[in-house]
C-alpha cells in the first residue's frame, strides 16, 4: 500500500510537469507575455527538481543505512527519522535488520568472551600460529608449560628449543604426537595434537599440548612391576627344579667322607643313575633359562627400519597365500578386503609381515574349538584419514581377566606360547609411529587394528 502511495505521488508530479510543459508550448506558439512564460519555465524547473529529489530520497536513505552499518552504528531508529511516509514498511525493515545486527553483535561478544575465558582457563596448553609464524593464541597453560612470558612469533621460541619449533611446524595434523623438549636443562615429554585449517585465506596451525611426564612415570612404574612379576615367575619356574635337583644330588654325597671310607661305602648304579638324571634336569632348566634370556634380549634389540611403499592388497594377499595350507587343514575361511584397491602404506615389509603372521597365527589358535571358522584381513582409510589394517576372527576372544596383560612380554595363556608376539608387534608399530589396538567380545569376535 505504501508503494501505491509512492506511485500516485510520482504520477501526479509527472502529470503536473506534463501540463506545465503543455502550457509553455501554448504560450510559445501564441507568443504570449514573456513574463508568464519565464514563470512557467521556472515552475517546470522546480517541479523537475522536486520530482528528482523525491525519487532519489530512497537512494539517500539506503546510502545512509548502509553507511551506518559499515561504521557499526546500529542505534538509529529509522521509523523516527524516516524522510518519507511512502516507505514506512522499508524503514521498519531497516529497524528490524538493525535489531538483528545488534542481537548478533551481542551473541558474538558473549561467544568471544566465553571462548576467551575457556582458552585462558584451559588445563592444557593451547597455541595457534599463522604460516608466517605470527602467534594468535598462547594461553597461560602454554606459557607455563613452555616456561615463557609471552611471544608474538614462533621464531622467538628458538632461544627456548630450536628442535621444538621445527617439530611444531612439521608435525602432521590430526594426529597425537609425543615431543621431547628441553626446559631448564631437563627433557620434558609433551603430548601434542595438531590441527590445521584455513581462515580468511590464511593457514592456521592449532596445537594443544600437555606435559605427561607424571603419567609416563606412573605407567613406566606399572610396566616395570608387571615385567618384574613376569620375570620372577619365569625365573622361579626354572630355579625351583634346579634347586630341588641339587639338594637331591647333594643328599647322595652328604655322608662323612672318613666314615664312608672306613665302612668301604661305594656308589651304586642307582645312585649314579639318579645323579645323572638330576644333572640332566639341571641342564634342561639351564637351557630353558638361556632361551628365556635370549628371547628377552630380542625384545630389547631395535632393528633398523627399511621403509618402502607397499600396496596393501599385495601385502595381505601374500599373507593369505602363506597360510593357504594351514587354513585348509583347519577348515578356516581366510578372506581379504582392501578399500580402495590401490591403497598403499609406507612401512618395513618384513616387519609388518611378521606382525600380521603373528596375528593370524593367534586367530587360528583361537578358532580351535569353533565352528564356521572365519578370519578376515581388511585395509582401509579410517576417520582420521590414516591407513588401518585389521585382522578379525570369530574365535574364543580375550577374557576380561587378561585384557590388560596381553602386551606384557612373556605373558601367555597358551601352553606352548612364548609371550613375545604381541609385545614385539607393539614395538614394531611404535617404530612405524603407529599403534596396535584390539577389541574383543568373547565367543563372538576379536579385532586387532594396526594404525599407520
Amino acid at each position: 500500500m505504501v508503494h501505491n502511495r509512492f506511485y500516485i505521488i510520482t504520477i501526479v508530479r509527472v502529470i503536473l510537469i506534463a501540463l506545465t510543459c503543455l502550457l509553455i508550448a501554448i504560450m510559445v506558439i501564441k507568443k504570449a507575455d514573456w513574463y508568464i512564460a519565464v514563470n512557467a519555465i521556472l515552475l517546470l524547473v522546480i517541479q523537475v527538481v522536486l520530482l528528482l529529489r523525491y525519487v532519489n530520497r530512497i537512494n539517500r536513505d539506503l546510502t545512509y543505512f548502509f553507511g551506518a552499518i559499515s561504521s557499526d552504528d546500529s542505534s538509529i531508529l529509522y521509523k523516527k527519522v524516516a524522510s518519507s511516509r511512502s516507505f514506512e514498511m522499508l524503514y521498519g525493515l531497516f529497524d528490524e535488520v538493525n535489531h538483528k545486527i545488534q542481537h548478533l553483535k551481542l551473541e558474538n561478544t558473549q561467544r568471544a568472551f566465553y571462548l576467551q575465558h575457556l582458552v585462558e582457563n584451559a588445563g592444557i596448553g593451547i597455541m595457534s600460529f599463522k604460516s608466517g609464524g605470527e602467534i594468535d593464541i598462547l594461553n597461560p597453560s602454554a606459557r607455563m608449560l613452555l616456561n615463557i612470558a609471552t611471544s608474538k612469533n614462533i621464531r622467538h621460541l628458538d632461544d627456548l628449543d630450536q628442535v621444538m619449533v621445527s617439530q611444531f611446524r612439521q608435525l602432521l595434523p590430526n594426529r597425537q604426537h609425543l615431543v621431547q623438549i628441553r626446559l631448564n636443562d631437563e627433557l620434558s615429554p609433551l603430548s601434542v595434537r595438531v590441527s590445521e585449517f584455513i581462515l580468511r585465506g590464511e593457514t592456521i596451525r592449532l596445537l594443544t599440548f600437555q606435559n605427561i611426564k607424571h603419567e609416563l612415570e606412573e605407567n613406566e612404574l606399572v610396566s616395570w612391576q608387571k615385567l618384574i612379576r613376569t620375570l620372577t615367575h619365569e625365573i622361579m619356574n626354572s630355579v625351583g627344579p634346579i634347586s630341588s635337583s641339587i639338594k637331591t644330588i647333594k643328599s647322595f654325597y652328604s655322608k662323612d667322607p672318613a666314615a664312608a671310607a672306613q665302612q668301604n661305602i661305594r656308589l651304586t648304579d642307582e645312585t649314579i643313575s639318579d645323579t645323572v638324571r638330576g644333572l640332566d634336569i639341571i641342564d634342561e632348566r639351564a637351557q630353558g633359562m638361556m632361551e628365556f634370556v635370549d628371547k628377552f634380549r630380542s625384545l630389547t634389540i631395535i632393528p633398523t627400519l627399511h621403509l618402502a611403499t607397499i600396496k596393501a592388497s599385495d601385502l595381505l594377499q601374500g599373507i593369505r597365500l602363506l597360510f593357504t595350507a594351514e587354513t585348509r587343514n583347519h577348515h578356516i575361511d581366510l578372506t581379504v578386503r582392501v578399500d580402495p584397491e590401490s591403497l598403499i602404506i609406507t612401512a618395513d615389509k618384513q616387519l609388518i609381515e611378521q606382525v600380521l603372521i603373528n596375528l593370524v597365527m593367534n586367530s587360528i589358535q583361537a578358532l580351535e574349538d569353533r565352528k564356521n571358522k572365519e578370519i578376515m584381513m581388511a585395509a582401509y582409510i579410517n576417520y582420521e584419514e590414516r591407513v588401518c589394517i585389521q585382522v578379525t576372527d570369530n574365535g574364543s576372544g580375550i577374557s576380561e581377566e587378561v585384557r590388560d596383560k596381553i602386551f606384557i612380554p612373556f605373558f601367555t595363556t597358551r601352553e606352548r606360547g612364548s609371550g613375545i608376539g604381541l609385545s614385539l608387534s607393539r614395538q614394531i608399530m611404535r617404530m612405524h609411529r603407529g599403534t596396535i589396538s584390539y577389541k574383543s567380545t568373547p565367543g563372538k569376535e576379536t579385532v586387532f587394528s594396526l594404525i599407520f
